[in-house]
């Protein structure tokens, strides 16, 4: 479902903020204004954006904010990272010619280098030259920060169209991170039990962090066999409820994309 406010105003252009969730299969937008309301959705097929979202994405946004996948994920604990070794870290990337992103992970005490598809980035850098590329994963570990405790199991889930994320905290420590192609809850059992054999987990972590967009209940199922709490995450940034929309559209967590720069 599309959504554009009979408020939305091209003369107020440079005050609104515009929030992109890119990937290879769906774009989602969010335009909100200078005092958090929202006034255009949009979620369009990703190579067949529609005639309306090809016009908003001609506006002149000052305010931009772009989620995007990675590539060749590698997390580096922070007291053992070198920045003289940045040409060691680029040899194992899958593609060693591309640049490599860096990214600060202090509340984990990790850095992170990964590589964006080129394409994909170039995409949208072309379209709004001063934008904030942001990998989706930085957004994902900021927001699972505050439901992790110092005892127990906390496993995160991302559901992204056929690829997840999963990721693991061991006593309030950072252990794991990994992406994987899942699509039945089968596929997701497997992997989940995987990963609790092998860091020693007896059948349920104690929470799950689940985010995604437009999750099959048939997940959230199978994560209820998987965990004793769970915990779907959703914007700490408030937006008004608007009522033409479904609520989880108002309080998606890639509203928060700003909140990582």
């Amino acid at each position: 479902m599309n959504y554009t406010a009979a408020d939305f105003h091209l003369h107020f252009i440079a005050k609104y903020t515009l929030i992109v969730k890119a990937n290879f299969v769906y774009d989602i937008i969010y335009v909100l204004d200078q005092e958090g309301q929202l006034l255009v959705y949009m979620k369009y097929e990703s190579n067949k954006p529609t005639e309306e979202a090809l016009k908003l994405l001609s506006l002149p946004f000052q305010q931009v904010y772009v989620s995007l996948p990675h590539n060749n994920l590698t997390f580096i604990p922070a007291d053992l990272y070198q920045e003289d070794d940045t040409e060691l870290y680029q040899d194992f990337m899958d593609n060693p010619e591309q640049g490599m992103e860096l990214v600060d992970l202090d509340y984990l005490q990790v850095k992170a280098v990964f590589q964006y598809d080129v394409l994909l980035a170039q995409r949208w850098r072309s379209l709004f030259p001063e934008a904030h590329i942001v990998p989706e994963f930085k957004l994902n570990l900021m927001q699972v920060r505050p439901h992790v405790p110092l005892k127990g199991e906390v496993l995160g889930v991302v559901f992204n169209d056929t690829n997840t994320d999963l990721f693991l905290f061991v006593n309030g420590q950072f252990q794991f991170f990994n992406s994987f192609e899942i699509i039945t809850e089968d596929d997701l059992s497997y992997f989940v039990l995987n990963l609790y054999q092998a860091f020693g987990i007896q059948d349920k972590a104690t929470k799950a962090i689940v985010s995604g967009v437009d999750i099959h209940p048939s997940f959230m199922h199978k994560l209820q066999q998987l965990s004793h709490e769970q915990v779907f995450i959703k914007a700490n940034t408030a937006v008004p409820p608007v009522e033409e929309l479904p609520q989880e559209v108002c309080t998606s967590y890639l509203i928060d994309l700003p909140l990582c720069v």
